[in-house]
């Protein structure tokens, strides 16, 4: 056992998890040391040698790992999952190789949004491309190929059964989830005339064991399936090759041996639990490890590096069919083999109701599939095989994503489905729809478990210091009518071991569009002897007995000096320590 590395592993769970421990234990409250939150986990990216070897993750074992030994192996253990450990003292998930804090820390412009990962210039309709190697089979062939710069790219085509929305699925998948905080490649929408194509000198494909020389012929397949529009230019989605290395997919699970940053146990890590609620939003069942990439950023040959996670290819999003409908209507509902149910159909004989029996195509019939928001389950989402990383998701997990979903807005949303540059109106329009009915549902659940209070910050003015957060619901129109939204708050001053004084906070106020601000008590603090307060706010729902608080830890430096250091929401109502 490598000693060393369990240490440091210990220390920077240690230092991340604060908000995970105090909500695992007990008994008395979280004390958060007097220092400013994580919000970069540098070490994640300390460069070192030898880079990693590359990883091949076959599909047949990890479907059948995922779908039927780890099923049984799961029904007969006890595995209490826990809370996730790569989480800061303000209940977010620090910047590290696997996620990076956008919409969730600053406003995004709609540019931003509409750019993505991109930032080079997109593919010159006029070529010429030169084509390296192809794959003609599957539902969604393409070829790779190199413009006249030397980028390369992967293009990939439409099925004739859906077509556009493979294309489109692949560029607006990328462009969501960027905005969230992940990692993914550019993907465009590209229109092309064939005769800009070149098969590149030297360019071979294999057929019996051995390699030939690249040939129209061999092409002719994929154009074959090619969606073709009106003018007669074809369309693709390019996939523009990610910089460094590729060392094959990541683990939803476990860490990797050869990468000594890796010391947080992927199904333990917060933004691979919270993105069930992406893969929920736009019906991404394919999520699973062969669709994700990891790269050995370095800045040459042999040079250290260290290792970067992506998340690639959403082309079965958005109402991907498959030959058999039966399995098609389930996507997002259960399993490609869900033992769950397929018990329950043999005890029960086939009777019980399932809800996907009933779904139907919209507007834009076969194009989309069985993409609606009737048939969203927001609490019950399940992938085509089961993900580790999603089946250890918690409340706090999924509220966490659902955050950073109330802040990717409906104009928002039109830019990101621009992307897909729809000559089919009716799918154009239905996909807008549904992204909106779906993120509604999804925030409608998920921002009441706990609170949608966020990004505290501390004002200064003429009255004094304040404590202001914005109120996601309010902004994502969860709460429609926010001037009647009750809110209060309460103060504590810590006086030692678990001894807490109750303190009266200041005047609430609301600042449009979303914002709650309370007056902060003194509490007679110092440079010397900091006095440590904890203010809950609280917010009840307006259609329903229920309520949520956000609980802000803070010092007092002197007077109508504070400083922010820890964000709790508990999953009750109780005062702090009981």
């Amino acid at each position: 056992m490598n000693f060393s590395r369990v240490l440091r592993a210990s220390a920077r769970h240690l230092l991340v998890g604060l908000v995970a421990a105090s909500a695992a234990c007990g008994g008395g409250f979280e004390r958060f040391p007097n220092e400013a939150p994580m919000e970069r986990d540098g070490e994640d990216f300390r460069t070192y040698l030898p880079a990693p070897e590359a990883y091949i993750s076959p599909f047949a074992w990890d479907g059948s790992d995922q779908m039927l030994f780890r099923p049984m192996a799961r029904f007969f253990a006890v595995d209490p999952a826990g809370e996730a450990i790569n989480v800061n003292a303000l209940d977010e998930v620090p910047d590290s190789s696997w996620f990076e804090n956008r919409t969730s820390v600053r406003p995004r412009t709609l540019a931003e949004v509409e750019a993505g990962p991109c930032t080079g210039p997109p593919l010159d309709p006029n070529g010429p491309w030169f084509i390296t190697d192809a794959k003609p089979n599957g539902a969604n062939p393409g070829f790779i190929m190199k413009d006249a710069s030397g980028r390369r790219f992967l293009l990939k085509f439409d099925s004739t059964l859906q077509p556009e929305r493979a294309t489109a699925a692949d560029v607006l998948g990328t462009r969501i989830y960027h905005a969230a905080g992940f990692h993914t490649p550019c993907n465009r929408i590209v229109f092309f005339d064939r005769s800009v194509l070149r098969i590149d000198e030297g360019a071979t494909y294999e057929s019996g064991g051995e390699e030939r020389p690249m040939t129209w012929e061999y092409l002719e397949p994929i154009f074959a399936k090619a969606y073709v529009r009106r003018d007669g230019l074809m369309r693709a989605a390019s996939s523009q090759f990610l910089p460094g290395r590729p060392l094959g997919p990541f683990r939803y699970e476990g860490t990797r041996d050869d990468d000594p940053n890796d010391v947080v146990p992927h199904e333990d890590r917060r933004e691979l639990r919270g993105a069930i609620i992406l893969a929920a939003w736009i019906n991404h069942f394919d999520s699973r490890e062969q669709n994700t990439l990891t790269m050995w950023i370095a800045d040459e040959d042999d040079a250290p590096g260290y290792v970067r996670h992506h998340i690639i290819d959403f082309g079965d999003s958005f109402g991907s069919l498959w030959a058999w409908d039966s399995i098609s209507r389930r996507f997002g509902h259960a399993a490609y083999f869900d033992l769950r149910t397929l018990f329950a159909d043999f005890a029960t004989l086939g009777v019980i109701r399932r809800p996907w029996e009933d779904a139907e195509f919209g507007p834009a019939g076969q194009v989309l599939g069985y993409f609606t928001t009737e048939h969203l389950d927001p609490v019950d989402y399940e992938p085509g095989y089961p993900n580790p990383a999603f089946l250890r998701a918690s409340d706090r997990d999924q509220a966490w994503m659902a955050r950073i979903l109330a802040d990717i807005t409906p104009p928002m949303i039109d830019v990101i489905v621009d992307g897909g540059e729809f000559e089919n109106v009716d799918a154009d329009r239905q996909l807008r729809d549904v992204l909106r009915g779906r993120r509604m549902a999804l925030l409608n659940h998920w921002l009441r478990v706990r609170s949608p209070l966020a990004r505290p910050v501390i004002e200064v003015g003429d009255a004094g210091a304040r404590l202001c957060m914005r109120d996601l619901a309010v902004s994502s129109g969860v709460v429609p009518e926010w001037e009647a939204r009750p809110y209060w708050s309460t103060a504590y001053r810590h006086e030692g071991g678990d001894r807490l004084e109750p303190l009266e906070t200041g005047a609430m106020a609301r600042r449009p569009p979303d914002v709650v601000c309370v007056g902060l008590p003194a509490a007679g603090g110092t440079p010397e002897q900091p006095a440590y307060l904890i203010v809950d706010v609280g917010a009840r729902e307006l259609d329903r007995d229920a309520a949520t608080i956000a609980r802000v830890h803070l010092y007092e430096l002197s007077a109508g000096q504070y400083r922010i250091v820890g964000l709790e929401r508990p999953g009750d109502l109780s005062p702090p320590g009981e």
